[in-house]
């Protein structure tokens, strides 16, 4: 009889603390997504703007949508604003994700979204006659747009070798 009653009270607490370790499990990774969490980023190539989405375990947690130095240019140069398509930039891992995964992976839309702002940049360096820079602006727009990141590449070292030579 003494050893059935060891029985039933070790099974209780083997699953009182089973249950324990998946509760405080489920609240770390509710309440703590950043423990194994991954930063989207995401270009839109139409507009020019960034949106950054945290997922942890398959739930987006936190969303963020922000202008940028070429989606400004592109609206101070007066382009209409076009649907957005969003084109997956980069991703970036956190906490223990760091250890399996990755930690930064930058795609091809990353390079674009990086060479969108340097092109701003040149424009604001160089402060072309307003009908040029939309001139540059709709071109560059065309081959990000394409999404072929050696186009867009070349077409910059043309721009910046037009520039030095002014």
């Amino acid at each position: 009889m003494h050893r059935a009653g060891q029985m039933k009270t070790r099974s209780k607490v083997i699953i009182g603390v089973a249950a324990a370790v998946i509760l405080a499990g489920l609240v770390v990774v509710f309440a703590f997504p950043q423990v194994a969490a991954t930063r989207l980023s995401y270009f839109d190539t139409n507009n020019g703007r960034l949106k950054q989405q945290w997922v942890s375990f398959g739930r987006v947690y936190r969303e963020a949508v922000e202008e940028t130095e070429y989606s400004k240019l592109l609206k101070n140069l007066g382009f209409a604003e076009q649907p957005t398509e969003w084109k997956l930039a980069n991703a970036e891992e956190f906490g223990i994700r760091r250890w399996f995964f990755a930690q930064h992976v930058s795609y091809t839309h990353g390079k674009l979204a990086a060479d969108a702002y340097l092109f701003s940049q040149l424009v604001k360096l160089n402060e072309p006659a307003p009908a040029k820079a939309r001139e540059e602006a709709t071109r560059l727009r065309e081959l990000i747009q394409r999404g072929n990141a050696s186009e867009v590449k070349d077409y910059l070292a043309l721009v910046q070798r037009n520039d030095a030579t002014k």
